[in-house]
């Protein structure tokens, strides 16, 4: 029996996801890259825009269970210690930054965004707000990805918080 047999569905679908042309795009491109897989996690990092005292590249923990179905979550996330990335070196700025990435919301495991899987939650406005950033069924993790990469790559994005 393959490693592929012994896959769950969900695992299935988003490895497919990564070897396809949206993801791979973005690799190219420089956007993001693939850091590690650890069913149901994923580490991707999202290249960051250069700023002073701020780091080339985020990785985002997401958690994935049930993918594409039920809607990822991330958080900001330390590889080198295995844990999540300190509130005071995630993204900071003006505008949507502190907003999306503010470590004290749902206790720093999750970004609110509308395709958060717990942003989400209590948020049914979204839907008519925000109809191009919802997460659907038909989504694939790349959806996520451009809006963090847009986000760190905006104007309103100064570096770490901490900077």
């Amino acid at each position: 029996m393959s490693q592929a047999d012994n896959m769950q569905l969900d695992e299935r679908v988003f490895r497919m996801h990564l070897e396809g042309g949206p993801f791979q795009s973005g690799v190219d491109r420089g956007r993001w890259r693939l850091v590690s897989v650890d069913w149901p996690h994923a580490n991707i990092g999202i290249t960051a825009a250069g700023r002073t005292n701020g780091p080339c590249e985020y990785v985002l923990r997401f958690e994935l269970t049930n993918y594409p179905q039920v809607p990822p979550t991330a958080q900001p996330w330390d590889v080198m210690r295995e844990q999540a990335l300190d509130g005071q070196r995630w993204p900071g700025g003006r505008g949507r930054i502190p907003l999306a990435f503010n470590p004290g919301w749902n206790g720093g495991h999750g970004l609110y965004l509308p395709c958060d899987r717990e942003a989400i939650k209590g948020h049914d406005v979204w839907v008519s707000l925000h109809p191009d950033i919802i997460w659907s069924p038909k989504s694939d993790i790349t959806q996520y990805l451009r809006i963090i990469y847009d986000l760190l790559n905006s104007e309103d994005y100064t570096g770490a918080r901490s900077a």
